[in-house]
């Protein structure tokens, strides 16, 4: 047992270097040789940097229970439900150009589609392996579900109806909850949580974010790296308690979120609640005069002629605004966007461009915002510290 203690203290201090280092050793981390069972899982890089993280079987099943069962027990569902996943696994050949882009995975009764084949060609045979397949559960990136959702709200080709909507890995902005619960006929279930394995909460049939304290100790910041007050919002930085194999320490995600400023809800449930997960700290835009923009989903008022959106800054007084429009999308909607910018914003300019598509990460995500400010350019915003 002393001898795991020592390893823990060493491992505390090699998460600094390991974090400065760019995350180039994460073997370094580990308090033991991986034993049998082992999966290496990648996340997706704050910084552009994956990180590799290392999880034994207990663990694994940990999460699966405290996590996966937990949160659709309250939806009333089981692990035995049929289910469809949109995520960010490679089920086929990017290249591949005819259906089927889902494969089924008997043990789990579960079905895994790829989110890379999401293609106006390719959406009528998505509508048809969900009538062929019937799942009781969907889940999956929103951006994935948004756009199966958008596709059948527009054509009338709904898909079957689920028991439970379950998304994760990506901001879920109100029109995307609203398309989505409107095709399935059912309420979301939102996820927050981090491959890293030290940060999870789910929401419950009330709509509230409970942490899941058995993953991991969760404080949330403020600017002075003191605990925010609820309410305020701060970067999360967590510590896993679990993953003994790989532990990490005041680990900075690079998330933003506030505690909620009630901490009862009506679910009953005693889980502390976080009132809104606002987005990555590489996510965040800066003005001139030192403030920090979030949650641009006001910059969309009014606006009904998109598909799809993404805010980026190009510098501090230029944003781009990319949409994918409808066919009804025109001038009106232009000056619209450019005006809520500037009301969320200030005097900056905006430039509004109509694109076909919108690109994603390498694992498949969606990115509703994108600052491009360099590290230099971002410590010269007054009051900025990285």
């Amino acid at each position: 047992m002393d001898a795991w203690v020592d390893r823990l203290a060493a491992v505390v201090c090699q998460t600094a270097l390991y974090l400065k280092t760019g995350r180039s050793n994460p073997k370094e981390l580990l308090t033991q040789a991986p034993p049998k069972g082992t999966v290496t899982f990648r996340s997706s890089g704050t910084t552009g940097t994956p990180t590799e993280i290392y999880y034994t079987r207990e663990y694994h099943s940990l999460e699966m229970a405290t996590i996966e069962a937990r949160n659709l027990n309250w939806a009333g569902l089981t692990c035995r439900d049929r289910r469809v996943m949109f995520g960010a696994r490679k089920v086929c050949r990017f290249n591949q150009d005819k259906p089927p882009f889902w494969r089924f995975s008997p043990a789990e009764n579960m079905a895994y589609a790829s989110v890379y084949h999401l293609t106006p060609e390719y959406l009528p045979a998505y509508v048809r392996f969900l009538w062929d397949f019937k799942p009781a559960v969907i889940m999956g990136y929103p951006s994935a579900l948004y756009a199966v959702a958008e596709y059948s709200m527009r054509h009338g080709d709904l898909p079957p109806q689920a028991r439970g909507v379950f998304t994760s890995a990506e901001r879920l902005p109100q029109y995307m909850r609203t398309m989505i619960e409107a095709a399935w006929k059912s309420p979301i279930y939102d996820r927050y949580g981090a491959v890293e394995g030290c940060v999870s909460a789910t929401q419950c049939e009330h709509g509230s974010y409970h942490v899941n304290p058995e993953i991991g100790i969760l404080e949330i910041l403020d600017g002075d790296g003191g605990p925010a007050a609820p309410g305020v919002e701060g970067e999360i930085v967590c510590t896993s308690l679990q993953n003994t194999l790989q532990p990490l320490i005041r680990y900075r995600i690079g998330d933003t979120a506030r505690w909620a400023l009630r901490q009862d809800c009506a679910c009953g449930r005693q889980l502390p609640i976080l009132e809104g997960i606002d987005g990555r700290v590489e996510d965040i835009c800066y003005t001139a005069d030192g403030r920090q923009i979030v949650r641009f989903d006001t910059v969309f008022k009014g606006v009904a002629n998109i598909r799809q959106a993404q805010v980026i800054q190009e510098s501090l007084d230029l944003f781009t605004v990319a949409v994918i429009p409808t066919g009804a999308f025109g001038d009106a909607d232009v000056d619209r966007i450019k005006k809520n910018m500037r009301v969320h914003v200030g005097d900056v300019d905006v430039d509004v461009r109509c694109v076909p598509s919108i690109a994603k990460t390498e694992s498949g995500k969606f990115r509703a915002v994108v600052c491009r400010l360099s590290s230099e350019q971002r410590k010269r915003v007054p009051a900025f510290h990285e």
